[in-house]
């Protein structure tokens, strides 16, 4: 399987969900101390409207760290080796 094939969609989906997650985690904690406000939307109250954007977007946030530490993971083990460095060194 070609490296490029995995490493593709994994790099452009850590790209774009990690940095929205993690933006919206910020700003839902911003809305928790009071600095921002969040709006009530279809939610009984602003209260809920927070617990579920704290759920949401930390599950984003989370999701898109992993798949960012998967694919730079997968990234440096499947890179070509040198072929200098498996050569046996004589003494």
């Amino acid at each position: 399987m070609p490296r490029w094939l995995p490493l593709t969609p994994a790099l452009i989906g850590a790209a774009t969900l990690a940095p929205y997650g993690v933006v919206g985690t910020v700003h839902a904690a911003l809305g928790t101390v009071g600095v921002v406000t969040i709006s009530r939307g279809d939610f009984p109250t602003p209260g809920d409207a927070l617990l579920v954007t704290w759920f949401g977007l930390g599950a984003f946030a989370a999701y898109g760290i992993a798949l960012s530490a998967v694919a730079w993971s997968y990234l440096r083990r499947t890179q070509p080796v040198c072929a200098n460095t498996r050569a046996e060194v004589r003494s």
